[in-house]
């Protein structure tokens, strides 16, 4: 077997890997310091909580990531007259909860997420009526075409998950896919004539 294929693996992983650390938000914490997470708004926020200087019996916070409201350390009360300023009292809707999203830009994610399957599913299905109409086990080359499309839906949505186990899972793949497509190609090119213990695509 050529390298070219395990190069390409091991670039494609790298890669993701790359984008998911570069587009992680990263906020160091402050010693002493509690660090939670906050939905408000459709916002999903990270704070900061510690004991206050002024008054040990109460807390002070400050926002990481919220930069409208500011990143210096305020009292509990003005905490929290933010927060009821800020909050949706309607909350978070069914869809949006089900999806596990904050806000409803971030259902198009989902979407491309849901497509994934859908397209590895119906080639499964382009797949079984091929074998059902040549009555013998084959594999059409619409079946290594949708499953580069579904890998490459849910690889998308896997990384803006960050979740290295999706990611893991179907950006190796995406190699396997395009490498057969390729051999395909090669095969139907003018010229080419197949190894002697080569296996016919079959279409």
């Amino acid at each position: 077997m050529k390298p070219g294929p395990i190069i390409a693996m091991v670039l494609i992983l790298g890669m993701s890997l790359w984008i998911m650390l570069a587009t992680s938000p990263s906020v160091s914490a402050t010693e002493g310091a509690a660090q939670i997470e906050l939905v408000v708004a459709n916002k999903k926020l990270k704070v900061e909580m510690r004991h206050s200087q002024d008054a040990p019996t109460h807390y002070e916070y400050r926002f990481r990531n919220w930069p409208e409201k500011g990143t210096n350390w305020i009292s509990d009360d003005k905490f929290q007259a933010i927060v009821d300023e800020s909050a949706d009292n309607s909350g978070r809707s069914w869809l949006l909860q089900v999806c596990n999203v904050t806000s409803p830009w971030n259902l198009a994610w989902v979407a491309l997420g849901l497509g994934g399957p859908l397209v590895f599913s119906g080639r499964m299905i382009v797949q079984w009526l091929a074998s059902e109409k040549k009555r013998q086990s084959v594999v059409p080359t619409t079946f290594w075409y949708l499953s580069l499309a579904g890998g490459l839906c849910l690889t998308a949505y896997f990384l803006w998950r960050h979740d290295l186990v999706g990611v893991l899972g179907q950006a190796m793949g995406l190699v396997v896919y395009v490498r057969n497509i390729r051999l395909i190609m090669l095969h139907r090119s003018p010229g080419v004539q197949p190894a002697p213990d080569a296996v016919p695509a079959t279409n």
